[in-house]
């Protein structure tokens, strides 16, 4: 690196830096090292000070020997700027003055004033050429009259110029004093004052010297100025061709770079790369990440090292594998050698010609498929860094490859590093092609040229360090390589928008009107908008009157947090700036809390592990963490905050055990900002911390908009047609949106391109809120021709309704251009409009839109596009207030009210033909015909073809569902039609229930199986599980209705009813069944005895769903702390478990065991059917007692079971098992109550059937009685050696019985462990409640915050125990046990082994950890 000899100090590289220490200075290697860690460059060096040096570290000694040697190095410099303008006195007089003179001839005075203006600033652009200049003569002082230069520099010699300070005149050393000269004066006056001083000094020749030599720097870029006209062209059209024309890049929203082989003095020229937005680049230099382009790019940015074969398949999946659009992906063409293997060597031509060339043919195929990249959106660009010297040259035979892809030269430009380097590649393709690349092509500018070009376009910023808050008020910075990587997240820096670049203050305010319209007509909010409002003399940005209290929701998890990972929400109606305030709180916190926005929720692991990256950025282990606080956007609902919430959880919780950490140190935030129409209602039924806003706004708010809009008018041409900002100042006003709407309208053609697409997105917008279309796919509706640049835009080809669109980002990675609508208003008044003036309906639309293939073809953004059409048609919406959702989708239920049904089939119909693979389409067409139109028999066919395409629950269900509400249908035009009963009647009804249940068994069967989600109301299998057990009791109820009725089950008479009830339970056949002999009679039992075993099996499959229920409800939980639906479906299944067992127990009531009335027999069944009227025949109902706490009631159930164990002949294990559980509750509701066993008893019965059952039953009840019975008080208690063996076991059981739900459902532990001891060592969950309030208990059971109450921690009992690789165990003597860990303290620790102690409860799945305590906390 000696060539730093020929480049003056400020172009040294930091390696140029290291030569001339260790070659010129001859320090010590590691003195030349410090420099070139700290990266100091010339531009550095120059501005040094000795002090500066010692600050460094570098001693003093080795300190005044490098300031000598940098006095000497700038001498240097300016010797050679002498050589470069000293011009001959002949070129002086005749070709300059000659060129000047007919310059000057040719202009007016006012534009040579200028001329001479503007050349007089460029001759002191140079900072280091002034800085020799003083030099120069500074040195050439002597002693006694640089000390009076000094002096004069403390005195005001001329009227303008303040005296410099004495205090930065004290060093001895000139170079400090020529810098101190510069800083006070700047260049160009620090000229002019020190050739006063030297006249003053009588220096009068020196004085004359430095006047010259200004004259002479004048002279020189004069001729500078002439060769920068020439190379003017070239750097306009560079601009042009990366902005397409625009001032700043983003037209184009992608480039791809296709490279070749660098030199090393190239590298520092090639910054540029790093402002793109590169989505990929194609290298074909094999030492590029070695010492190349690659690892010059990868020192400051974030790229994925490729090669072309990683780019087939899916696109989806090589998206997601490859991280595309998010971070760089730089692809290696043609070998890469830091990786020594054989598939990595670098190919001659004819060998990559075979080998390679096919691959890199797919991969530019792939990358241009119309769902990948949009090609008038993305630029190729040629970046020829060496000679390509033939055709035979793979960067020639890829440059083909992207000319066939793009159609065409006009979207690939070409920079090459000198004209030497165009004119062979000019040569190469013109022997191939007839056109001419010159007009694309950059080839007169040098790279550094280039590269100080690039660099200074916009947008409107300069590069700037981003700074993290951290520990006692400190920032650290994070470098943008170590942001790209943390690709999931937007993250907001302390000092954002800080490297805002703008020329001057009418710049700025541009700038600042810009930002302004593009958020205040209906964009999403940007940093800037916050930045500029604060900035001086701007007016506050409004705040909705909710931000206060957001702001204390979040910091109050600050001041006292409750868990490491804490979600509060924010529910806001669409439109009404709930994104907005949430934004806000952020940009407020962004100096206390390191804050960002979620960019991608495609994986919950990947956004908590970058979550903690964020976290532990320039943290030393030894200082504490500063807190996150994470904005998610966009949610319907809370599910996904909440699984990111439990994710982001388990990595702290890794963090705490990996290294020691207080958990106390460890804070996430989660602001999870749900966008729904209900926003109040959702508030009431959430039970973690939450806030809402609704689009209606309070008094002071109106002023603060009133306000608002006065400034706007200052500073804006027409601020009211801010449409956005003017429909929350009107307080959302339907009458004001409506007047904009219809005076945008008038004369509307529907016949026209732009209104039908207009419709399309109104539509579009008013049912899904943040739906949009591509812009290329508004380009190829409207018909436009691809365009290079310069021509119309979507938005100019939508005019006069171009006022109602706004431009966004679309796709889930943000990869695409889009249009809609600006506000959610503005859509649904379009739909009204019209309506209600052209008669254009919701149908018409949503026809139109189904009926264009464009909009269904293949090419980028309409994925998205059908996946919201899809969404449109089919997705319900939950009201949580009224307990239940819509029947179908709000678009279809407004079709259906006020275009008839006709219309709505016709959408289904023809959408079945555009989603030919969604089962759903057809099931929502059968299940509309069953509902609304009552044509079973075309409900069935759908319903039918639903299954063929998707044989899954919720498809099988609906055939259930027809066959029921055909029979409830039959059954209610009977009634109303007051028809007679016939038994032919009944025939047919039987036939349809048996359909029905038969439908209903298969449902629940396929419920087991299949787990994926749904698109109808993002319902899973668990809803259709439920509804199709639900339906099993429904087709029950009414057939035992149909059958009571009969005129031989007179429900007056006792003895018919008994032989209704013994019917039912198979105990009495029909022809056991007096009946009166008639011809009607005799039909009824023709009748009967057709469907006797559906009949006799009906009641059983009712008692078996009533079960599951039963089981659904009480072993689990739903995980989501809100549980509406569970309440709801809970009580449903009560009301239908009344009227069960008032067909089937009703003479129960009352049975009295051991009367000497009943036989054996009779006394059995009268304790089972009481049982089973009191909902305690089975081990889950029994559980449910715990909170009925009805002491009269269990005495009564342990005294039935008592009976039954000892005469029923069945050695079914159910009833040992319901024994001892019935009499472990009535202990503990009654512990003096003498009918109750003895424990030892209990232990000895659990005993006995755990030798009859082994360890392998199917079911986990006995097993659990096992952990209730024979679990220890204490780790020093004695421990039954089998507890171990019964734990593996129940934990296989519970798994066997219940694998299809528990996935989705948390267990519940009915007991927890207490201090005392035998049955008492039991504590029901049920009196552990916290709260009196049922709401508030749930949540702090949801929340753990039940373990901080005093009253329930003197009850239970803390047990020690340790983690190992993350699970928990609790050791008595040589027996160790595993735990289930509950959420919010689920610990996965990779290795360490932790001691920790928590609360123990008993559930359905084995024993439960609560409140993980670390013992080193």
């Amino acid at each position: 690196m000696a060539d730093y000899k020929h480049h003056p100090v400020e172009k040294w590289t930091k390696e140029h830096i290291q030569a001339w220490l260790h070659e010129t200075v001859k320090v010590n290697k590691d003195v030349a090292d410090k420099f070139n860690k700290e990266e100091v460059s010339g531009e550095d060096l120059i501005c040094f000070e000795k002090k500066d040096l010692v600050d460094m570290g570098v001693a003093h000694g080795p300190a005044v020997r490098i300031m000598s040697r940098l006095k000497e190095a700038l001498s240097n410099t300016a010797s050679l700027c002498k050589q470069e303008i000293q011009p001959t006195e002949m070129h002086e007089q005749t070709t300059i003055t000659s060129e000047a003179d007919a310059s000057t001839k040719a202009e007016g005075p006012l534009q040579r004033t200028t001329i001479q203006s503007a050349e007089s600033e460029n001759i002191f652009q140079n900072s280091s050429v002034v800085l020799t200049l003083l030099l120069e003569c500074l040195d050439d002082l002597v002693q006694e009259n640089f000390k009076k230069f000094k002096r004069y520099l403390k005195e005001p010699l001329l009227s303008e110029f303040k005296p410099i300070p004495a205090s930065h005149l004290e060093s001895n050393e000139r170079l400090d004093i020529a810098d101190a000269i510069i800083k006070t004066y700047g260049e160009e006056n620090a000229l002019k004052i020190t050739t006063c001083i030297l006249q003053k000094i009588s220096q009068n020749d020196m004085a004359a010297k430095l006047k010259k030599r200004i004259d002479q720097l004048k002279t020189s870029t004069k001729i500078s100025n002439i060769e920068e006209e020439k190379e003017m062209d070239q750097g306009e059209k560079l601009k042009n061709l990366l902005t397409c024309g625009a001032s700043s890049l983003g037209h184009y929203s992608h480039y791809i770079i296709i490279t070749n082989k660098s030199d090393p003095e190239q590298l520092e020229h090639l910054q540029f790369l790093c402002k793109l937005n590169l989505f990929c680049v194609l290298d074909f230099d094999p030492n590029s990440n070695i010492n190349g382009t690659c690892k010059l790019y990868r020192n400051s940015r974030h790229a994925n090292l490729h090669f072309p074969k990683n780019f087939q398949g899916e696109p989806s999946t090589v998206i997601k594998t490859l991280n595309l659009y998010n971070q760089t992906s730089w692809v290696f063409c043609n070998g890469r050698l830091d990786i020594s293997s054989e598939s990595n060597r670098h190919l001659d031509y004819q060998s990559w010609l075979r080998i390679a060339h096919r691959e890199i043919e797919q991969m530019v195929s792939f990358i241009f498929r119309r769902e990948f990249l949009p090609i008038r959106r993305c630029l190729v660009i040629f970046l020829l860094l060496s000679p390509v010297e033939s055709e035979k040259d793979p960067v020639f035979d890829t440059f083909m490859t992207f000319h066939r892809q793009c159609g065409g030269e006009e979207n690939i430009i070409h920079i090459c590093k000198n004209q030497h380097t165009f004119e062979k590649w000019q040569s190469v393709i013109q022997k191939k092609y007839e056109f001419d690349i010159k007009k694309q092509s950059i080839y007169e500018l040098d790279l550094s040229q280039i590269n100080g070009r690039i660099m200074k376009l916009g947008p409107h910023s300069q590069h700037c360090e981003k700074l993290l808050p951290s520990a006692g008020s400190s920032f650290v910075i994070l470098p943008q390589k170590i942001a790209d990587r943390m690709n999931t997240l937007d993250i907001l820096c302390a000092n954002e928008c800080d490297n805002v670049k703008v020329e001057n203050e009418s710049e700025f305010q541009s700038l600042k009107r810009e930002v302004e319209e593009v958020f205040y007509r209906g964009g999403k909010v940007q940093w800037l908008n916050f930045y500029f409002s604060e900035k001086q003399r701007a007016k506050p940005f409004i705040k909705r009157d909710k931000y206060e209290d957001v702001m204390k929701m979040v910091t109050s998890e600050i001041k006292l947090p409750k868990s490491k990972c804490v979600l509060v929400n924010l529910f806001h109606h669409p439109g009404c700036g709930g994104t907005t305030l949430a934004k806000h709180v952020l940009w407020d916190l962004r100096n206390q809390l390191r804050c960002a926005v979620l960019k991608d929720r495609s994986s919950e692991e990947q956004v908590a592990s970058q979550i903690m990256d964020l976290m532990k950025h320039g943290r030393t282990d030894e200082s504490p963490q500063t807190p996150i606080l994470l904005l998610v956007d966009d949610s319907e609902d809370t599910e996904f905050a909440e699984k990111l919430r439990n994710c982001i959880h388990r990595k702290l919780d890794e963090t705490c055990l990996s290294k020691n950490e207080r958990s106390v140190n460890l804070l996430v935030i989660i602001l999870n900002c749900v966008c729904t129409h209900f926003p109040k209602d959702q508030y009431k039924h959430c039970e973690t911390k939450s806030q809402y806003i609704t689009a209606s706004l309070t008094k002071k708010e109106q002023d603060d908009f009133e306000e608002k809009l006065q400034e706007l008018k200052e500073n804006h041409e027409r601020p009211e047609n801010f449409y956005s900002f003017m429909i929350m100042k009107s307080n959302f006003d339907k009458k004001y949106v409506k007047n904009v709407v219809c005076g945008i309208l008038k004369d509307l053609d529907m016949s026209t391109k732009k209104a039908q697409l207009l419709s399309i997105m109104a539509l579009l917008n008013s049912y899904i809120a943040d739906s949009d279309i591509s812009q290329s796919v508004c380009e190829y509706f409207l018909g436009m021709q691809p365009f290079h640049w310069g021509k119309e835009t979507v938005l100019e080809m939508m005019e006069p309704y171009s006022n109602l669109l706004i431009k966004s980002k679309g796709g889930q990675y943000l990869e695409y251009s889009a249009i809609r609508i600006l506000h959610h208003d503005i859509a649904c008044a379009c739909l009204e409009e019209l309506d209600l003036t052209y008669n254009i309906k919701r149908s018409d639309i949503t026809m139109n839109l189904l009926h264009s293939d464009l909009f269904f073809k293949t090419r980028l953004g309409t994925f998205d596009l059908i996946l919201s059409t899809q969404r449109m048609l089919i997705e319900r919406q939950r009201n949580v207030k009224n307990e239940r959702g819509t029947q179908f989708s709000v678009l279809i239920e407004k079709i259906h009210e006020d275009e008839g049904s006709q219309k709505v089939k016709d959408i289904f119909m023809k959408a079945t033909s555009r989603y030919q693979t969604v089962a759903s389409i057809p099931q929502a067409l059968a299940r509309y015909l069953y509902l609304y139109d009552k044509d079973f028999s075309q409900a069935l066919e759908w319903a039918e073809n639903a299954t063929k395409i998707s044989e899954k629950s919720f498809t099988v269900d609906t055939i259930g569902q027809i066959h029921k509400y055909h029979l409830k249908y039959r059954l209610q035009q009977e009634k109303e039609q007051e028809l007679p009963h016939i038994p032919e009647n009944l025939d047919t009804y039987l036939d349809i229930a048996k359909k029905a249940t038969s439908a209903f068994q298969r449902a629940q069967k396929l419920a087991k199986t299949d787990f994926e989600y749904y698109a109808d109301c993002h319902l899973t299998k668990d809803s259709y599980s439920l509804s199709a057990n639900m339906g099993v009791i429904e087709i029950a109820l009414i057939v035992f209705d149909m059958v009571k009725s009969l005129p031989f089950f007179d429900q007056d008479d006792p003895r018919t009813r008994r032989y209704f009830q013994s019917f039912l339970k198979i105990s009495r056949h029909i022809r056991n069944v007096y009946f009166e002999d008639n011809l009607i009679n005799h039909k009824y039992v023709k009748v009967l005895n057709k469907h006797e075993d559906f009949l006799h099996g009906l009641k059983q499959q009712a008692k078996t769903s009533f079960e599951f229920f039963d089981v659904y409800f009480t072993y689990l939980k739903n995980r989501k702390s809100e549980d509406e639906f569970d309440h709801f479906c809970r009580k449903k299944v009560s009301n239908y478990f009344k009227e069960y067992i008032s067909y089937s127990c009703s003479e129960a009531e009352g049975a009295t065991i051991g009367n000497t009335i009943f036989q054996e027999s009779i006394e059995i069944e009268a304790c089972e059917m009481y049982l089973e009227e009191q909902k305690a025949d089975t081990f889950a109902r029994l559980l449910q007692h715990l909170e009925y706490e009805n002491e009269e009631t269990m005495k009564k159930v342990t005294t039935c079971y008592a009976f039954l164990h000892e005469h029923s002949k069945s050695r079914n294990p159910k009833f040992k098992t319901n024994l001892i559980l019935s009499n472990i509750i009535l202990h503990l509701i009654k512990p003096s109550a003498s009918c109750a066993m003895k424990e030892k008893d209990l232990i000895h019965l659990l005993k006995e059937m755990m030798q009859e059952i082994g360890v392998h039953y199917s079911f986990p009840e006995p097993y659990y009685l096992a952990l209730l019975l024979l679990w220890p008080c204490s780790t020093t208690a004695d421990t039954d050696k089998n507890i171990r063996i019964y734990v593996n076991a129940i934990r296989t059981a519970s798994r066997r019985q219940l694998p299809h739900i528990l996935h989705k459902r948390g267990a519940i532990s009915h007991f927890m462990l207490g201090k005392k001891s035998g049955l008492e060592k039991l504590v029901p969950k049920a009196k552990l409640c916290g709260s009196s309030d049922p709401k508030e208990s749930n949540r702090l059971w949801h929340t753990g915050d039940i373990f901080h109450l005093k009253e329930i921690k003197d009850q239970l009992l803390r047990i020690e125990g340790t983690v190992e690789r993350g699970e928990v165990y609790i050791d008595y003597g040589d027996l160790k046990i595993k735990v289930n860990p509950v959420n919010p303290t689920n610990p996965k620790s990779g290795f360490s082994k932790e001691k920790v102690s928590f609360y123990l409860g008993f559930a359905m799945t084995g024993p439960q950890a609560y409140k993980l305590k670390y013992k080193n906390n």
